[in-house]
């Protein structure tokens, strides 16, 4: 697995006040380490890990399962040929890196704090 942050989408804020931006301490920190472990492993293995209870660590969500806002970002961000988002649950329960895959290679688009992106009850 290979990733860049090419793609990032990092101007403004969410409209649940999370900036869409990282700080430096959650690059240094958090995702640059999350993703440089992930980029030492195969697909299948990034693809068998799971939770103490079974859950997908990382999994693809169709862009219609996002929420509403981050939908019309997407589409904003001229990513319409992607249907499919994949997700890494980095740093903790609620964090999450979401980007497309392109050939093995996954691109970055959003760093989230709070699990507001996909919302579960």
């Amino acid at each position: 697995m290979s990733w860049c942050i090419t793609d990032a989408d990092t101007d403004g804020e969410w409209s649940w006040s999370e900036p869409r931006a990282w700080s430096d301490d959650e690059w240094a920190k958090i995702i640059k380490p999350g993703l440089d472990n992930q980029s030492q492993l195969t697909w299948r293995e990034i693809d068998a890990a799971s939770s103490g209870s079974g859950h997908k660590m990382h999994h693809g969500h169709e862009v219609g399962d996002i929420c509403a806002e981050a939908q019309a970002r997407w589409l904003e961000r001229g990513l319409e040929q992607f249907d499919t988002l994949f997700r890494f649950r980095i740093g903790g329960q609620k964090k999450r890196a979401w980007g497309y895959i392109v050939q093995a290679h996954f691109r970055l688009v959003w760093w989230e704090r709070n699990h507001k992106i996909y919302p579960v009850d």
